[in-house]
């Protein structure tokens, strides 16, 4: 049976000062705030309170955050999860987008982005950050069965990701169509469909797009 959900927050860190910080910059959108500082108080909160929203850390003193992430989605699938850590290598990332996470915000971001995500996670959406993008695109574009990747505003399918980033290093249609065993006016047609959706109409467009939110990096170019 689906579990009905509270409008509560549950912080999930070890450090008191990061939970104070965010009490006090988002606790006012929720009717209850819960904290915990371990992955089994975690969890257990959860199971009790029934979180809408949980902001988690990747490391614990007991725990790695996507154990306690599969536990909490276990118990409640609708429950919503936001990574908030410093852990920014692909391991963390890829590790918790396996947990089924719902955004990932390293703790070096702006206050404006945390708020943007949390606006973005409550209304049924995605918000994983520039790093985390980039590794989860790295490791996870050649699969098929994952989800539209929310890039801004805009959702990109996998394969439209992988042709950004084939087009961003001037790869022609013809190239790219036999790296991904696709036809070259199948390829064109993807492009054209991105260049719509970006509202880019050259090369250069599409670049400056891709390196502002981490679709590509300089050294990718």
């Amino acid at each position: 049976m689906k579990s009905t959900l509270n409008n509560t927050l549950l912080i999930v860190d070890d450090h008191k000062m990061i939970v104070n910080g965010l009490v006090s910059l988002i606790g006012d959108r929720f009717e209850t705030v819960e904290t915990a500082f371990r992955g089994d108080d975690a969890i257990e909160k959860s199971s009790l309170y029934k979180p809408q929203l949980v902001i988690l850390d990747y490391r614990l003193p007991d725990q790695l955050g996507h154990q306690v992430a599969r536990e909490i989605k276990n118990q409640n699938r609708d429950t919503k999860i936001l990574v908030y850590t410093y852990n920014d290598d692909a391991e963390a990332v890829n590790n918790m987008f396996s947990a089924n996470v719902n955004g990932y915000i390293i703790k070096d971001d702006k206050d404006e982005d945390i708020l943007q995500a949390v606006d973005y996670i409550l209304q049924g959406k995605d918000y994983f950050c520039a790093i985390a993008r980039g590794h989860i695109i790295n490791t996870f574009t050649l699969q098929d069965n994952i989800p539209a990747f929310r890039v801004g505003e805009l959702e990109f399918s996998p394969r439209e990701i992988e042709i950004i980033r084939f087009t961003c290093m001037q790869m022609t249609a013809k190239q790219i169509g036999l790296k991904l065993n696709l036809s070259e006016r199948t390829i064109e047609q993807y492009k054209s469909s991105v260049n719509k959706k970006i509202g880019s109409k050259n090369l250069v467009g599409l670049i400056k797009f891709a390196l502002k939110f981490g679709i590509v990096k300089l050294e990718d170019l």
